[in-house]
Parts: C-alpha cells; sequence; structure tokens
C-alpha cells in the first residue's frame, strides 16, 4: 500500500495526464479555503482541515473522487444529478471538465459550516503538559506495544487491537485505555468520559505528573493486553432490520420489479437504502434519492458497493 506524506508527494505519483487532473482540483481547493486551513494525508487521501476536514479527494481507475461529506451532497443535490454521488461521495469521470463553480460552491458552503465549530485542539495544551507526555513516552517502551496514528494522535496496540492512547487538555491529562471497561480498576480511578456513547473506553486524568505511577499504569496496561489475549470485546449491536416506510414503501409498492428485486436483497443492503431515503429532509430530495438508487436495486447492488471494491 502506497503512503504519501503530503498532497504534492500524492499527485507526483500519478502518470501526466491523471497528474494535470489531480492538479487542477488542488488548484481550485487551495484558491478558495480560508488561509488556516492544514493540509495533509487522511485515510489515504488529500485533505484540507478547517476546524474539522472540510473536503478529501481522491483519484481511482474510472473517476476522480471528492469527498465533501452528506450535507454538502444534500444540499447541493440538484447540481449533482449527472454525477454519481453517495453519502459524502461524488464521482467526476475522467474525461469530463472539472465543474469549477460547482467545486467553489461547495467549498464556500463547508467553510461557513465549519468557521464557527468548536473542535478540540490536540495542541493547545501540549506545553502544559510536556512533562506528563515524557513520562509516557519513556514509560511506553516498556511495553511490546506497537505504536499507529490513528484521528491524529499516537495509539499504541497489541495483535492490531487498541490498548492505550493519551492527550493533554485543559484541566487534566488524560490515558485512555481502549478496552478500560473490563479492566478491575484497583485504583478505583477509570471514568466514562461521554456516559451513553462510549461503551469500552475508560478514561484515567491526572492533574499532576507527580501523581502518575509508572508500576500502577503499567499494570492496567498489561491488564489490557491480557483482556485482548481472552478475546473480550464490546460485541456490535444486535443487527436492526429496517422497513421501507412512508414514501419509499409507495414507490415499491407501485413498481412491482423494484420491489422484487429489493426483496432479494441482504437485510444488510436493504437496511442502507432505508436509510438513505429516510434521510432526507424533503419529499423532494427523498423523490430524487429514490430515482437514482431505482437501477441499483434493480441490478441486485447494494448502496454503497462500489465503494467497497476499489
Amino acid at each position: 500500500m502506497n503512503t504519501f506524506s503530503n498532497i504534492t508527494e500524492y499527485i507526483s505519483g500519478f502518470s501526466d495526464d491523471r497528474k494535470m487532473i489531480l492538479e487542477d482540483l488542488y488548484k481550485i481547493i487551495k484558491k478558495h479555503v480560508p488561509k488556516e486551513t492544514v493540509e495533509k494525508i487522511s485515510y489515504g487521501m488529500p485533505t484540507f482541515h478547517y476546524n474539522g476536514n472540510l473536503i478529501h479527494f481522491a483519484l481511482y481507475k474510472n473517476h476522480l473522487g471528492l469527498y465533501p461529506g452528506l450535507d454538502a451532497i444534500e444540499v447541493f443535490q440538484d447540481q449533482l444529478i449527472s454525477f454519481k454521488t453517495s453519502k459524502g461521495a461524488i464521482q467526476f469521470p475522467l474525461d469530463q471538465k472539472l465543474p469549477k463553480k460547482l467545486i467553489v460552491d461547495i467549498i464556500d458552503y463547508n467553510v461557513s459550516k465549519l468557521k464557527d465549530k468548536k473542535t478540540a485542539n490536540w495542541s493547545a495544551y501540549n506545553d502544559k503538559w510536556t512533562d506528563a507526555e515524557e513520562f509516557m513516552q519513556q514509560l511506553i517502551v516498556k511495553t511490546n506495544l506497537d505504536k499507529t496514528i490513528k484521528w491524529d494522535k499516537e495509539v499504541y496496540t497489541f495483535n492490531n487491537k487498541n490498548v492505550i492512547g493519551w492527550g493533554g487538555f485543559k484541566d487534566f491529562f488524560s490515558l485512555w485505555f481502549f478496552n478500560g471497561v473490563f479492566l478491575s480498576d484497583p485504583e478505583k480511578v477509570l471514568v466514562n468520559a461521554s456516559d451513553g456513547k462510549t461503551k469500552a473506553m475508560r478514561q484515567w486524568r491526572f492533574t499532576n505528573v507527580d501523581d502518575m505511577s509508572e508500576k500502577k499504569i503499567l499494570m492496567y496496561i498489561n491488564e489490557s493486553i491480557q483482556t485482548i489475549k481472552d478475546g473480550k470485546e464490546i460485541k456490535p449491536d444486535v443487527f436492526e432490520e429496517k422497513k421501507p416506510e412512508g414514501i419509499f414503501k409507495v414507490f415499491l409498492d407501485n413498481n412491482a420489479d423494484v420491489k422484487n428485486a429489493f426483496e432479494k436483497l441482504t437485510k444488510g443492503k436493504q437496511k442502507e437504502y432505508v436509510v438513505y431515503i429516510n434521510e432526507a429532509k424533503q419529499e423532494k430530495t427523498k423523490t430524487t434519492r429514490l430515482e437514482k438508487i431505482k437501477e441499483l436495486i434493480l441490478q441486485n447492488k447494494g448502496l454503497n458497493d462500489k465503494y467497497k471494491t476499489k
């Protein structure tokens, strides 16, 4: 798998004709994003980050993929009729000229949506917690964990399973144990930072590096590794089947061939389509989406099949 350290390096890896397409898109985006925007590679794709992911792009065999997010796709649906779209993604055929105005309008929309967004700034308190960071860097080499980068942070894994990560915040330095729910927690220090949302992860928070005990933290890490060896994990929620309703049900009832094809799909593929239609807020949007998915259903394809086989 190819890895790239920046967008220029990503673009340079393609042949001249494909490189020109990427360079054109890169120039369009770069010219219209705020100066505070950060360029990086995320999920293996060129990414522009501005209080969140502003836009991604990637080149495939037969199309150029633009990823502005689900909201943008819905807002600009009328202008996207001639392009293949999916959740948060647009496919531009390589043999067509890039729709510059549309791309700029999408960028402007995402900028307006993100400009006032408050996001966690992982580096804002780095200086405050330098000692705690150094403490953990010295401690972690005493384990047999592997380092990887996830969510722009260092995460340490065992057998490709997340074990521990850490970071500094305004009022505390936090260690997060990804399998923390299974730990015995003899020090009674672990907390669930997001009750009702976080199922397995637990945090251990410190307000002073002097309170960080290497012996105790290593004990928690070793127990976390053991939970992975023992196969302990939170099982995914039981699959919830979704039935067509409202305008989707009426559409199927009035199109026997589509209904027959829909009923032959797996329950998972059926659910993808139901959720896709239900997510649309306006009847007009739902009608447009129904027309888009009709041929896919008749071809016995799932909504996202084309992205799963890239």
